[in-house]
């Protein structure tokens, strides 16, 4: 319980970004057990190759994230050897939706489907997931939570407490930013302008309630700002998806790749784009899907986009007494706009548990 709060996290500077401990669990058991059951047919059918198709998300909540799902198949399936080509004769593909059996808890159940580009089905593989993975559903979801009072809980009363959030979403707006109660600490603001207008000051968006979730409107053809607000007595360190594509999926380095952003103490900072290695990045772009981030690697068609940030204390040195003893912690899409300069350095720091997330839908 207490390992991914004690262990220390590499992080790199930009606005500032650090690469964390890395943490299995149910979700990537799952992925890894497709990925074997995989290898067992391409080898029966004689064939070295798989093409990963969509993950299509449920009806509601409406999310954009099946490319999380297929990123990490590629992941494990890059684990066995086995080559990942779009061309394939095999292709894995599937959909992911809320299970309703168990009233009180919050599961997910992910369904991949294995056919040829003939149409023959060669098999259908079902895996649950739940209380072991609760921050990976909040992702996947795009939910909002706020679990600040409920640290020192139970991986089991923390998924009851999603359960309840997934049908009441905790959301306030306060002006162009999102929040999950008015006296959260965190927040999140959307600023945008006209891609190729770099003289042109970013204009926040307001946010309006859809559903229950926050949502904003970025025209097609303009970048866009996501602003990350830290007004607690900690460092935040944060991780950020955008249509179920981590920030940090196309910096390079593998073997340093940072994974959260990291805000000190009552401050905020701009992410101004996806990263692609020390000193380099490209401003995010709502354009058609064909060009989006997501589709350099993944493929998605989901009518929504989203973007999803969850907030961790983070500090230096000892473990402070308040967190000991807690847990561990032709649409539109978000693509590749122009190339600018990022500061970067190496700090270490500790992580907490997940303490909030806050999530924005916008408009394909």
């Amino acid at each position: 319980m207490l390992q991914s709060l004690r262990a220390i996290a590499k992080l790199v500077i930009f606005g500032m970004v650090l690469t964390s401990v890395s943490q299995a669990g149910e979700f990537h058991d799952s992925l890894a057990g497709f990925a074997s059951e995989i290898a067992k047919i391409l080898k029966d059918e004689k064939q070295n190759q798989v093409a990963v198709a969509e993950f299509a998300g449920p009806p509601s909540p409406k999310t954009s994230t099946g490319p999380m799902i297929q990123q990490g198949l590629i992941n494990e399936l890059n684990e066995l050897k086995i080559q990942v080509n779009q061309d394939a004769f095999i292709i894995a593909g599937g959909d992911f939706r809320v299970l309703q059996q168990k009233p009180d808890f919050l599961e997910v159940r992910i369904t991949i489907r294995i056919e040829t580009k003939s149409g023959k089905r060669l098999d259908e593989i079902v895996k649950d997931i739940g209380f072991k993975s609760n921050e990976d559903i909040v992702k996947l979801l795009a939910m909002n939570t706020n679990q600040s009072r409920i640290m020192n809980a139970d991986r089991e009363t923390v998924n009851k407490h999603l359960k309840k959030e997934l049908k009441s979403p905790p959301v306030a707006l306060e002006d162009s930013m999102v929040k999950t109660g008015k006296q959260s600490p965190y927040a999140v603001e959307i600023l945008h302008r006209k891609a190729g207008n770099e003289s042109a000051m970013h204009e926040f968006l307001v946010p309006v309630l859809q559903s229950g979730m926050a949502a904003v409107d970025v025209p097609s053809g303009n970048e866009y700002i996501i602003r990350l607000h830290n007004r607690s007595t900690y460092e935040a360190a944060i991780t950020l998806t955008i249509d179920g594509v981590d920030l940090f999926q196309f910096h390079a380095p593998d073997g340093r790749r940072p994974t959260m952003c990291l805000v000190p103490a009552g401050k905020s900072m701009d992410v101004e784009g996806w990263p692609f290695g020390r000193g380099k990045a490209k401003a995010f772009l709502v354009g058609g899907f064909a060009d989006a981030a997501a589709n350099k690697v993944l493929k998605g068609s989901s009518s929504i986009g989203t973007i999803t940030a969850a907030f961790h204390p983070a500090w230096q040195g000892p473990t402070p007494e308040e967190f000991a003893g807690t847990r561990s912690s032709q649409s539109n899409a978000t693509g590749f706009g122009r190339e600018f300069q990022q500061n970067q350095g190496v700090v270490e720091r500790k992580i907490g548990p997940l303490f909030e997330a806050i999530s924005l839908r916008y408009a394909k």
